[in-house]
């Protein structure tokens, strides 16, 4: 009866921790759903950000090339403003530099 009692608290001791297993399991599982959304919503983020810089490469071309072709002043100043030169010589808009932008210089070793 001895060997019965001991292995009766063996099993029910297994059980116990399966079922602590279990439920961990499923908490992690909830945890990891909830995780992989908002990566997910960060990715759909990146990915309107370069479509929608793509958009705004094709605008300031387009700015650029009417202010080169109607010598537009105003036009040129706007695209200034916000930090767009355009190269006289071919009217392709180059954007400036800000020195916090900039990349480090090499250290030469």
């Amino acid at each position: 009866m001895r060997a019965d009692s001991w292995l009766h608290r063996v099993l029910v001791a297994l059980s116990g921790i399966t079922l602590v297993l279990v439920v961990v399991y499923i908490v992690l599982i909830q945890e990891n759903r909830s995780v992989q959304a908002e990566v997910n919503q960060r990715q759909q983020f990146i990915n309107q950000s370069i479509q929608l810089g793509r958009i705004n490469d094709a605008l300031i071309r387009a700015l650029a090339a009417a202010a080169v072709e109607h010598n537009d002043d105003k036009l040129r100043e706007l695209l200034a403003q916000n930090g767009i030169t355009i190269n006289p010589t071919t009217g392709a808009p180059e954007k400036q530099v800000t020195p916090a932008a900039a990349a480090p210089a090499g250290t030469g070793r």
